[in-house]
């Protein structure tokens, strides 16, 4: 079971990264090009911008598509399942829509409460409320892709639309020179195109129709989900508020870039995992081999996101210096261990908190992201007016530790699992300290020479394999998996 468990998940997980990671990349090469052309009160501001976009997704109800994928396998009809699609998709477009119009008519009004002194800021919330309702359309239209296990039709739209907002990042930054406000014309354009696409394909078989009665359960299930996405969203994204507020428009640039640096273990692991994780986990009928199952995979996911954090968090120097271009943006490293660390943190929250929707028991989350939030608020008050961005991102690891703990507590009263705890925290433990001895005392030890850093990775990733986190049985179920793979073709998908 263990070994057909990671040949499912590997195998959409995998095609799911490589169309999600093509972008991510994408989006990381064209940073010098985006550190060279805007400013770090420009990318600030670019950064609140997305930051706004976030809540409102909360907002307008995003969280209804785990709502979709739960009830999806809960009938075996196809005309029902073409009606939750449906159904889901006309709701969250529909408040989306009426969210972008009443806020885009009054954004002269209330963008004063936004810490942004830049140009014609009425003008980007407008264009980011327009990218914010084509991005719903094409996130609805996507989870139904992912429920439906068309992880290759997924990854083509995906790579197909990375393609083409490059081209029109380029074409507006480069060629027209129209600095924050053309880039973000170029995601506007390049939303709106995909998301016309993609939910053309996936209504083209599940019709155009609304249930209420399937929207009233959908209501039912996601309701506590929507004040939870919105409070989640203060755990990822508030912290941008209080460094532009507290620390000026140039920390919040430094800030949001070592932020997407930081956050790239969230996107090489665990974004694509999730992806295929709970629809996985709602296939299985079992109840104890469910448990049993979420168990056994956890330490690999862990373990994971452990080599990408430490990947990330020794090499943060090397890596911020490949990304920007203006000599300003250097000093950005320092936070991004800290935030590295923070999103593995987040990756085992994710975990811990499945047990909730297998249950349907998702009245708790809100309360549990609000006990985290409140740590949020009041160690960025704490930190950032004396340490500025560094603050923020030392309050982004103390805030999903806390989040982890509470979690962890009061799910077994709902779910209990069995982890392997000690094959998820060791690996981590040895990488953090790896980092602290090599970056702590500063950068020109001998420790912090590249080659040096190469080789403790090396060792920590052999140790790790062999004696750390995996045990043999594991190993041979890994083996097993990839010479399968590697010996017949997966079976194709639509």
């Amino acid at each position: 079971m263990l070994r057909e468990a990671i040949a499912k998940l590997s195998r959409h997980t995998l095609t799911y990264a490589a169309a999600e990671q093509l972008g991510r990349l994408a989006g990381f090469l064209l940073l010098p090009l985006t550190t060279g052309y805007l400013s770090e009160a420009e990318f600030g501001t670019r950064e609140l911008l997305a930051t706004t976009l976030a809540v409102l997704a909360q907002a307008a109800g995003l969280n209804v598509t785990a709502a979709m994928a739960r009830h999806y396998f809960d009938t075996e009809s196809e005309s029902e399942r073409n009606r939750i699609v449906s159904t889901t998709l006309l709701a969250v477009v529909a408040v989306a829509l009426t969210l972008a119009l009443v806020l885009g008519t009054t954004a002269a009004s209330w963008c004063v409460w936004l810490p942004s002194d830049a140009v014609r800021l009425p003008l980007l919330l407008q264009i980011t409320l327009g990218i914010f309702v084509f991005q719903m359309l094409r996130e609805v239209a996507n989870k139904v892709l992912q429920t439906q296990e068309r992880s290759r039709l997924y990854g083509t739209l995906s790579i197909l639309k990375v393609t083409l907002e490059i081209a029109l990042q380029i074409y507006f930054l480069v060629y027209l020179r129209r600095g924050l406000e053309g880039a973000l014309w170029a995601v506007l354009l390049a939303e709106a195109s995909f998301a016309a696409l993609t939910a053309a394909i996936v209504l083209s078989k599940a019709g155009l129709a609304f249930s209420t009665a399937i929207f009233g359960a959908l209501f039912a299930y996601s309701l506590p989900l929507v004040p939870n996405g919105v409070l989640q969203f203060g755990l990822h994204s508030a912290d941008r508020y209080v460094v532009g507020a507290l620390a000026g428009s140039e920390e919040l640039g430094l800030y949001a870039l070592a932020y997407k640096l930081g956050y790239m273990p969230n996107y090489l692991i665990l974004g694509p995992f999730l992806l295929i994780w709970y629809p996985y986990v709602f296939s299985i009928r079992d109840a104890l081999q469910q448990r049993r199952m979420i168990g056994r995979l956890a330490p690999y996911l862990m373990l994971l996101m452990s080599a990408a954090a430490f990947g990330v968090a020794l090499f943060a120097p090397e890596i911020v210096a490949a990304a920007s271009t203006r000599a300003s943006y250097q000093r950005a490293w320092i936070a991004v261990p800290w935030i590295s660390f923070g999103y593995w943190l987040w990756a085992l929250f994710q975990i811990l908190q499945t047990g909730f929707y297998v249950e349907r028991k998702t009245r708790a989350l809100p309360m549990i992201t609000l006990s985290a939030l409140v740590v949020n608020v009041f160690t960025n008050l704490m930190l950032v007016p004396t340490t500025g961005f560094v603050g923020a991102a030392v309050a982004t690891v103390l805030t999903f530790a806390a989040l982890c703990v509470v979690t962890a507590l009061r799910v077994r009263t709902v779910y209990a699992v069995e982890f392997g705890w000690s094959k998820i925290l060791a690996p981590a433990l040895a990488a953090a300290v790896v980092v602290a001895v090599c970056l702590g005392p500063g950068r020109s030890t001998p420790l912090a020479h590249p080659l040096v850093k190469v080789g403790l990775f090396a060792a920590w990733a052999a140790w790790a394999w062999f004696g750390g986190a995996v045990g043999p049985d594991d190993r041979a179920a890994v083996r097993q998996t990839i010479r399968a793979r590697l010996g017949r073709r997966a079976p194709s998908e639509g």
